[in-house]
């Protein structure tokens, strides 16, 4: 802000932009009573005309879009107007709902490093994973959601995940672990044995879950009971259905689409001198901040290329 009232840059609140149109004038009287927001001393020739709802007009030679992501495509149609294809928007970076579940009653649990994986795809994502009241969340389902934000959507968020909640172990490798704890830890409870550093909640948890008495020692432990107990350890089942709200998302891929624009300038290459920046195109992030550096990369890209006169050099 501070920037801002340095270089005089005025910030019009609450001023819905209905229409972008390019206007031809000969001579200034032609502008009437209009704003006139214009980088060069001569104002003859085209110009962008911004109409606002509420009847107001602003002339400028540029207009950068930086108006964020929209959820409905509906909302992008002033910008197909002016010929620009829109791809669908699509929710990403959202949690996970499993209703019914008993894992919720886990809600505020939180594993180090969990691996998350779409079943029926080769989309997988590793990292710390959140229990809530609703199902669950963290950046480990955070990622998975935005690898595969079309693919869900397209399955109405409707689709199975497994879990496994040791990503340094696959079912062989603490198959094996087991025989060595077995052997270590031969006269503990089952309950006792959590030597991995999970949630001790979690632990017991899928100890039920695995239909173990609690008090059974490790050295009793029938084998199949001990291959289920790994299963759920490795690769969990989940059934998810549906996702946190708009509202509640952080971001959603879709947008204009990016082979319309050209990414050294990030100006229009279907109109001149209209110029994208931030989620309002066709680019999606991970979460940890890539969301936040895709609009300052592109909006520093794009002011650079005005500065310029429209081009990059």
């Amino acid at each position: 802000m501070k920037e801002a009232n340095r270089y005089g840059v005025e910030i019009l609140m609450n001023r819905e932009v209905e229409q972008l149109s390019m206007v031809s004038f000969d001579s200034v009287q032609d502008f009437g009573e209009w704003s006139i927001v214009n980088r060069d001393s001569s104002i003859a020739g085209k110009q962008w005309r911004i109409a606002f709802k509420d009847g107001k007009n602003i002339i400028a030679d540029y207009v950068c879009i930086a108006s964020g992501g929209y959820p409905k495509a509906i909302q992008f149609d002033w910008l197909k107007k002016m010929g620009h294809t829109i791809e669908a928007p699509v929710p990403s970076l959202f949690t996970f709902n499993i209703p019914g579940n008993g894992i919720t009653a886990l809600m505020g649990l939180s594993v180090e490093n969990a691996t998350v994986k779409i079943i029926g795809s080769k989309l997988t994502s590793s990292g710390p994973l959140l229990i809530t009241h609703w199902g669950m969340s963290g950046p480990a389902i955070l990622k998975l959601s935005s690898f595969a934000a079309i693919e869900l959507a397209k399955a109405n968020w409707h689709f199975s995940i497994v879990v496994n909640w040791l990503s340094d172990y696959n079912e062989n490798t603490l198959r094996e672990k087991f025989q060595q704890l077995r052997f270590e830890l031969a006269a503990k409870k089952i309950t006792n044995c959590n030597v991995f550093g999970l949630p001790q909640r979690l632990w017991q948890y899928l100890v039920q879950q695995s239909g173990i008495n609690e008090d059974i020692r490790l050295t009793d432990l029938p084998a199949t009971a001990q291959n289920k107990f790994i299963k759920n350890l490795c690769a969990q089942e989940f059934a998810v259905k549906g996702k946190t709200t708009f509202k509640e998302e952080f971001v959603t891929a879709g947008g204009i689409s990016l082979n319309e624009i050209d990414h050294n300038t990030m100006q229009s290459k279907i109109v001149p001198n209209l110029f994208f920046a931030g989620e309002v195109i066709n680019v999606d992030g991970i979460t940890g901040g890539f969301n936040f550096q895709n609009a300052w990369t592109t909006g520093w890209i794009a002011a650079r290329a005005i500065a310029n006169g429209g081009m990059n050099n």
